[in-house]
């Protein structure tokens, strides 16, 4: 008897095992950390592991928004004019061949230039850093990364939104009266004016987790997606 219901549990365990593995995948949902990995804008610590319980430090989200330019706000291929008929396309091959090769001796030169002077190209950057390739590549490109980070502290609200629109071009310093606009209302201000709505995290006090910056961060990318 005991041998009849110890091969029923064996059956049952096995039936749902099958059953839970099949399922789509919808059904074992990834976290927002996860589904930034997959899509090359989160690699995780060395265990392999995310640990989105984790308060983030602000050179972690220099990192993620580091990614998320090269692979989105820099040009695969240039284009001069569009394309009508062999000619312009001869014209938009050489002018692709001389942009590109300016951005890659840009590249070389300053890379080249930290690695054998040993100075920090950002504050506590120096070559051998996590961070030291993601600058090397934003500087290059012309991108700006805020004066007042401090990669090693960490993350806030406020923090978050100063190097995400930062980094991607936008200035507080626009603003009229820039001093007299309390920081979430610029933000505020930002999000309508580009379609988006309103962030959680502006009221949101204290420091951040990185599950929490990767939920917000996915669903800003999403936003401007389907916008």
């Amino acid at each position: 008897m005991k041998k009849l219901l110890v091969r029923k549990l064996i059956v049952i365990t096995l039936f749902f095992a099958v059953v839970f593995v099949s399922l789509p995948n919808g059904a074992m949902a990834e976290t927002p950390g996860e589904t930034l990995k997959n899509m090359g804008y989160v690699i995780g610590f060395a265990d392999g592991k995310l640990h989105e319980n984790l308060i983030m430090k602000q050179g972690e989200l220099v990192a993620l928004v580091s990614r998320f330019i090269r692979a989105t706000q820099i040009p695969k291929e240039y284009q001069f004019m569009a394309e009508q008929n062999s000619f312009d396309r001869f014209v938009n091959k050489v002018y692709n061949f001389f942009v590109k090769n300016y951005y890659n001796v840009r590249l070389f030169f300053i890379r080249t230039y930290y690695e054998l002077t040993n100075k920090e190209i950002y504050p506590g950057v120096r070559e051998g850093h996590y961070l030291f390739n993601s600058i090397v590549i934003l500087k290059a490109y012309g991108f700006t990364i805020p004066e007042s980070i401090d990669i090693n502290a960490k993350l806030t609200s406020e923090d978050f939104f100063n190097i995400l629109y930062g980094m991607l071009g936008f200035n507080e310093n626009e603003f009229e009266n820039s001093s007299d606009v309390p920081l979430p209302e610029k933000y505020r201000i930002i999000f309508s004016l580009h379609g988006k709505r309103n962030s959680p995290l502006l009221s949101k006090k204290g420091y951040l987790t990185r599950g929490e910056v990767f939920e917000e961060f996915l669903r800003l990318i999403q936003t401007q997606s389907s916008s």
